[in-house]
């Protein structure tokens, strides 16, 4: 066993291929070879036809070049072509494994409707408004009796006719909780409606969710999270719309994990 884990280390710890090193240095250098070659052929041609310029001579000069530029040109060309092909190739591989992932998780978010992973509302934990926002201690009735009893960051606060009315987050609570006290405010005195008289926290409160059908998909809860930064929160409602009763929910962390491929 040791020794299973003494090999383990030394292949970690050996060094990496050189081939890469060696391909490029071998590129490198036929393409250098081969513009010396060109150039000093050039060069050579021009000599022979400026000073011993004859019919014959610049055709033996002209036949020359002709077997061997093409030669060179071709090992250049090949050697360019493999390595600013193959950078493009794997270049577009990965853009097309990204693309394929993309719409892979988009189309498995089509396949799944709210209703097969939302959880229910009537095995969540919420608060019904029992009593005017004014009455409601955040601390005592929403955090303690609530978020921290059954260990939850998200309450949902439904109307006695069970649609939805606010939506609530844990460090949304914080977050007042700590302003309020900072101006002199007992956190214990405060109340629901103090969020409310707060736009800033009214806004989150009341405009943090949307609600569709039960049979709608999670690309369509997606979309709707997508849309509005501060939403997280999905419910399924009996006709899709606030109006009606919930149903149950969906988080953005529910849509995440589902559109895992």
């Amino acid at each position: 066993m040791a020794n299973t884990t003494s090999n383990r280390a030394d292949q970690s710890n050996a060094p990496a291929s050189d081939e890469p090193k060696y391909r490029f240095n071998l590129a490198k250098w036929i393409i250098i070879f081969v513009f010396s070659v060109t150039g000093f052929i050039g060069v050579v041609a021009i000599v022979m036809a400026t000073v011993f310029y004859n019919e014959k001579s610049f055709g033996s000069v002209k036949d020359i070049l002709g077997i061997l530029l093409p030669v060179l040109s071709a090992w250049a060309g090949a050697v360019i072509a493999f390595y600013f092909g193959r950078e493009n190739f794997e270049s577009g591989t990965k853009s097309s494994a990204a693309l394929v992932k993309q719409l892979t998780s988009e189309e498995k978010l089509k396949s799944i409707l709210i209703k097969d992973v939302m959880i229910n509302v009537a095995k969540a934990v919420t608060f019904t408004l029992d009593k005017p926002e004014k009455d409601i201690k955040l601390k005592s009735d929403l955090i303690d009796a609530k978020l921290e009893k059954e260990n939850k960051e998200r309450l949902p606060i439904l109307d006695p006719q069970g649609r939805i009315k606010y939506m609530a987050h844990r460090s949304l609570f914080d977050k007042f909780i700590v302003q309020e006290t900072a101006k002199g405010k007992n956190p214990v005195d405060l109340t629901l409606q103090d969020m409310l008289n707060d736009d800033k926290f009214k806004d989150v409160l009341t405009g943090s969710f949307k609600t569709l059908p039960e049979t709608s998909n999670l690309a369509e809860a997606k979309t709707l999270m997508d849309k509005i930064k501060i939403c997280s929160d999905v419910f399924a409602t009996e006709d899709g719309t606030v109006n009606s009763k919930v149903l149950g929910w969906v988080t953005n962390i529910i849509v995440g994990e589902q559109s895992r491929v």
